[in-house]
Parts: C-alpha cells; sequence; structure tokens
C-alpha cells in the first residue's frame, strides 16, 4: 500500500475519531505505519507527528472521561444498596452464630475424644486404673490443692485437693495439653502455667491447674477445667477415710462401655445456675432432675424439651451435653439420663437404683458431698470443682 493511501486513511480516520475512541486508536495505529514507510518525508513525517497528540487529547475525548469520571451511584441507589446489605446480615447472622455453635460443640467433642484415650492410655500403664491422685492419702476434697507446685510434695500428707488434680494425671503422665480441658463454649480459660517456684517449673512438673487462693495468678480447676469427671474420691461415702480419699466405685477400665465417664461441667455446680424453684418463665437459669414439674408419667420418653434441659449442662444453651462413655466414644446428648441403664450421669442413684426413675432422676443435690458419692458400680456420678449452684 502506497504512503498517498494510507496518509488519505488517516485523515478519514482523524474525522470520524472526534467521537469514537475506537477509532482513535485505530488512528494511532494508522500513523504509526506510515511514519515506518521509506516513502515519508520529514514534512510528512513532522504533519503525521503533530496529528497524534490531538488524537489523545482531543476535546470530544476529554468530555466523554469526564462524563465517564463522574458517573457514580446516585443517593437513593446507595440507600438501597446499603438496605440489602442489611436484610442480607439479618439473613445470615443468625446462621453464622448457629454454625459457630455447632463448630464449638464439635471442638468440645474432639477435646472429650482425647481425653479418653489419656485415659485409655494412663489406665495400660496403670494395671487398668483411670486417674485419681492422692498416694493413698486421708485427704480433703476442697476447692485448692495444698502444695500444687512443690515438686517435693509428699502425697501421704493429708491435705486439700481437688478433682483437677486427679485429671492433671493426664498432663503429666499422658503428655495432655491443658488446652484440651477447655471447652471453647464454657467460660474457663487455657491455665498459663504459672507457678510459684523460682525458676518456674514445667507444666509436667506441678501437680493442678494453679490454684485459687494465689492471689498473684488465682486459677485452679475451677477456672481452667470445663469439663466434669466421675467422682474421684469417697465424699460422702459411708465409712470413708476422709472426702478427698479414693472412693469406692472411682473409675477404672473395668466399667461397663455406657457408664459416663467425663462430660461437660455438672450443672448443679454452675454458679449461674439457681437449684429448683423452676417454672415456665425461668427453667433455662434453673436446675432440677430430668422431667422437672412438667413430668407427671411414667413414661421418660414423653417428657417436654423444656423438662430436659433444666437437667442439662450449661455451656451448649442447655439444649445438649458433650459426654465421655467407658468404651472411649463420645457423644452430644439432648438429656443427662444417657448412661448404664439411663443412669443420670450428674446425679446419684435414689433407692438403689431399683426403680427406672430412681436411676434417671436421681437425688436432688443440695451437699456436696453426701449428694455427689455413687450408690453403685454402675452409678455415674460426674462432678467438678467450685461451689453448688445457689
Amino acid at each position: 500500500m502506497s504512503c498517498s493511501v494510507l496518509i488519505e486513511q488517516c485523515i478519514k480516520e482523524r474525522l470520524k475519531s472526534e467521537n469514537s475512541p475506537s477509532a482513535k486508536l485505530l488512528l494511532i495505529g494508522r500513523i504509526y505505519n506510515v511514519l515506518k514507510m521509506p516513502c515519508v518525508g520529514a514534512k510528512t513525517a513532522l504533519i503525521m507527528i503533530s496529528v497524534l497528540p490531538k488524537v489523545i487529547v482531543s476535546k470530544s475525548y476529554l468530555k466523554g472521561d469526564v462524563k465517564m469520571r463522574k458517573k457514580g451511584f446516585t443517593l437513593i441507589e446507595l440507600l438501597v444498596v446499603i438496605a440489602i446489605i442489611a436484610m442480607l446480615m439479618a439473613i445470615l447472622m443468625p446462621a453464622l452464630s448457629k454454625v459457630k455453635k455447632i463448630a464449638m460443640r464439635v471442638v468440645c467433642g474432639t477435646n472429650l475424644k482425647g481425653l479418653g484415650t489419656a485415659q485409655t492410655v494412663y489406665a495400660n500403664d496403670y494395671d487398668d486404673e483411670y486417674v485419681v491422685q492422692g498416694g493413698g492419702g486421708a485427704h480433703t476434697w476442697s476447692d485448692g490443692t495444698a502444695g500444687w507446685s512443690d515438686p517435693a510434695k509428699n502425697w501421704l500428707t493429708p491435705s486439700g485437693i481437688t478433682v483437677g488434680a486427679s485429671l492433671y494425671l493426664l498432663v503429666r503422665e499422658a503428655d495432655v495439653s491443658p488446652k484440651s480441658f477447655v471447652c471453647p463454649a464454657s467460660d474457663q480459660e487455657e491455665f498459663d502455667g504459672k507457678n510459684t517456684q523460682v525458676p518456674t517449673l514445667d507444666i509436667v512438673d506441678l501437680w493442678d491447674f494453679g490454684h485459687v487462693g494465689w492471689t498473684a495468678n488465682p486459677k485452679g480447676p475451677e477456672k481452667c477445667v470445663s469439663y466434669s469427671y466421675h467422682q474421684p474420691y469417697a465424699a460422702g461415702q459411708t465409712g470413708a477415710a476422709s472426702t478427698g480419699s479414693k472412693g469406692r466405685y472411682a473409675a477404672d477400665g473395668t466399667h461397663s462401655a455406657a457408664f459416663a465417664v467425663m462430660a461437660d461441667q455438672n450443672p448443679y455446680f454452675e454458679e449461674k445456675l439457681t437449684r429448683g424453684g423452676v417454672t415456665d418463665n425461668n427453667y433455662l437459669e434453673r436446675v432440677a432432675g430430668i422431667g422437672g414439674p412438667w413430668f407427671t408419667t411414667t413414661d421418660f420418653d414423653d417428657i417436654v424439651k423444656k423438662g430436659l434441659q433444666i437437667a442439662n449442662a450449661l455451656p451448649h444453651d442447655r439444649d445438649s451435653q458433650n459426654v465421655l462413655f467407658a468404651d472411649g466414644h463420645t457423644a452430644n446428648e439432648s438429656r443427662s439420663d444417657v448412661a448404664v441403664k439411663n443412669d443420670g450421669i450428674y446425679t446419684h442413684w435414689t433407692g438403689g437404683g431399683a426403680t427406672e426413675a430412681d436411676r434417671r432422676r436421681g437425688a436432688f443435690i443440695t451437699n456436696k458431698l453426701a449428694d455427689v458419692t455413687p450408690a453403685g458400680q454402675d452409678d455415674s456420678v460426674l462432678v467438678n470443682d467450685g461451689p453448688l449452684a445457689p
């Protein structure tokens, strides 16, 4: 194609490019091709080059650019968008909250499963015995373990002891992290390992999850353990040497597969709840035997939901509790009478467990010692440290 033809095309496209950005681009390409041709003289080249900046910064092009930059949301459009986002958030937030609660429940169950595995490891090393601290001493079940950070502690000397001290054996002997004892749905926090020794002892050299009475760092199992454990001590057992000595029916590897070993905290030990006085308006803040005032028949399968909730643990909105059974499996149970022969896991049998009601409902807990003592080999009574609910 000759130079004259190319220049003619450039002039035509220059006229078209006033209102067409795409034509401008095509014209720039044409000018580039003309300038490369050997027939183009200096004068022609100067003319072609002078056209180029005019194409790029033409008035119409700038006007179009200004219009493009001015285009945006009107106030009404912006308000509509905000309203739509608010509606979507209102719809999605409950669902996201529910998903979060499910996730915390799963993590809680996984923690219990891991603790069950650790119990099995410990039992393999100690003749089928599950963790019970005390060394045979006549200790007293209390809110703190005396000498909890003393590496030379003599366990034969009677002193205060916690349920947490027994569970802490899994930290010492089975390499369990203190984090595994905390349910994400609970108020407890991971034990940080701080202790009274200088230099600070390693976490596996301690005897408990801190001490509630240590003013510098008041912890203890009440604040660092989210789970209840089958009563390891004698408590109110008749003829026992002390309340903190090993109980007659402490958990071990010989129990039935359906025996409840651990679970979320016992609701009778929850300070946020109140014992008894249950009504239709306050049942989520109260604790009582399964069925409560709404149970009027002998059919325990026909209990209204609120009759189940008043006997459930607190962390999972009173809807359920995670339970670890003796065979090592865990389950999220919507009711508390799920152990051997429908035993209620948080209360001891009444009447020696002779009837279904004796086992399912159990005794209303009013005394921390007498009312949390197992009545038999198959009677699960899961307890934790801390005061009883008011």
